[in-house]
C-alpha cells in the first residue's frame, strides 16, 4: 500500500461506521466482543496503525507461532492467544506480524533470514521453548517476550496460565468427587506441562489415602490412549479418575474407554485442560480447566511495551488465572 490504512478504510471493509472502528479500537464499551475481533482482524490486515507514533519507525513484533502436528488440536487454543495479541497490539499501536512455523524449535537459520528481511522492534515466541542457539540470540536482542511458555533460567519476560495451579485444580476436582486412585495422563515434557504434572503430584500429596500413577503419551495418539486403556480393562491397574494434560489427550481417552467398553463418568471419571471449543461438543460435556487466552495476549503486549519501553529491565514471568469447567465427566465415585 501507498499509505496507511485508516479507520474509514477500515470501516468501509468492515461494514460499519468510522465510529463503530474508533470505538472498536480504542477498547470503549458497546461493542460486542465478535465485532471488536472481526474489526481487530481487518485493521490489522489492512496495515492500519493507531495514530500517535509519527516520528518513529513503524513498531513491528514477529510472532513465531507454533504449527506443529504436535499441537493440531490445539490451534483453536493458538488461534485465541493470537486474537488477544492482535487486540492489544493495535490498541497500543503495534504491528503484529505473525510467522507460523512447523517445528517445536525454531530453526535458527529462520530466525536469521527474518531478521534481514524485515528489522523488528520485538520477538514474541508463541508455544515454542527456544533452543540455546535461539536463545543466545534473543539474550542479545533483549526486546522479546515468550507466551505460553517459561524460561526456567529468567532470561526472558514470559506469560502463560498459572499451570502448577490448574494442574492442582484438575486433579482436585476428581478428589473432590471421592476418587482417590487416579492417573495423569502427559504429554511432551516442556516448561508449561511440567508445572501441570507438579500441580497433579501436589494434589495427591496433600489428599490422604489418594494414590497417583503416571504415565506419557507422546502426541496423545488414539493407539497410546487404547494401550492405557486396555491396560485398566486387563485390571493391571485400577485408576477410576483421570487428568489429562490437555483437551485433545481427554477427548481421545474418553473415545478409547467407550471402544473398551468403560461408561464416562459411570465407570471412569475424565477431566481436561484448556477448554477447547471441542470440549463444549463432547456429550456429557467434558469437565476441564479454563484457560483465559484473551488474557494472556494482552499481558504479553504489555509486558512487550513495557521491554521496548526499557530493554534493560529485570525479566518479569506472568501467570493468568485459570478456572474450572464442571462439565460432565466427573461423577462422585462409589466403591462397587
Amino acid at each position: 500500500m501507498d499509505r496507511s490504512a485508516n479507520q474509514m478504510d477500515v470501516a468501509r471493509a468492515a461494514g460499519v461506521s468510522v465510529s463503530t472502528v474508533s470505538r472498536a479500537l480504542s477498547n470503549q464499551p458497546g461493542i460486542s466482543e465478535d465485532v471488536r475481533l472481526k474489526i481487530s482482524k481487518i485493521a490489522q490486515e489492512l496495515g492500519y496503525r493507531a495514530r500517535g507514533d509519527a516520528g518513529q519507525a513503524a513498531r513491528v513484533i514477529r510472532a513465531y507461532v507454533t504449527g506443529n502436528a504436535v499441537t493440531g488440536g490445539l490451534v483453536p487454543f493458538y488461534n485465541a492467544i493470537v486474537e488477544g495479541l492482535n487486540t492489544a497490539a493495535l490498541t497500543a499501536g503495534l504491528i503484529l506480524e505473525i510467522r507460523l512455523i512447523q517445528d517445536r524449535i525454531l530453526d535458527p537459520r529462520r530466525f536469521d533470514r527474518d531478521a534481514e528481511e524485515v528489522v523488528a522492534a520485538g520477538t514474541m515466541l508463541v508455544g515454542i521453548d527456544p533452543s540455546p542457539e535461539i536463545a543466545a540470540r534473543l539474550i542479545a536482542q533483549k526486546k522479546v517476550v515468550l507466551v505460553n511458555t517459561f524460561d526456567p533460567e529468567m532470561r526472558f519476560d514470559c506469560v502463560g496460565p498459572n499451570n502448577f495451579y490448574g494442574g492442582a485444580l484438575a486433579t482436585n476436582m476428581l478428589i473432590a468427587a471421592g476418587h482417590r486412585s487416579l492417573l495423569h495422563v502427559r504429554d511432551h515434557l516442556r516448561p508449561t506441562t511440567f508445572q501441570r504434572h507438579l500441580g497433579f503430584q501436589s494434589a495427591v500429596a496433600t489428599a490422604p489415602g489418594t494414590q497417583g500413577m503416571v504415565v506419557d503419551a507422546p502426541d496423545a495418539t488414539e493407539a497410546i490412549m487404547l494401550d492405557i486403556v486396555r491396560q485398566r480393562k486387563a485390571q493391571h491397574t485400577d485408576w477410576t479418575g483421570v487428568y489429562c494434560v490437555h483437551d485433545l489427550a481427554a477427548i481421545r481417552l474418553i473415545h478409547a474407554l467407550e471402544a473398551e467398553g468403560f461408561r464416562v463418568p459411570q465407570d471412569i471419571s475424565v477431566v481436561g485442560f484448556d477448554d477447547l471449543p471441542a470440549a463444549s461438543m463432547m456429550s456429557p460435556r467434558l469437565s476441564t480447566v479454563r484457560v483465559d487466552c484473551q488474557a494472556i495476549g494482552a499481558q504479553a503486549i504489555a509486558l512487550m511495551l513495557r521491554r521496548l519501553g526499557d530493554p534493560e529491565a529485570g525479566a518479569v514471568q506472568a501467570e493468568c488465572g485459570v478456572s474450572a469447567v464442571a462439565g460432565g465427566t466427573i461423577l462422585q465415585f462409589a466403591s462397587r
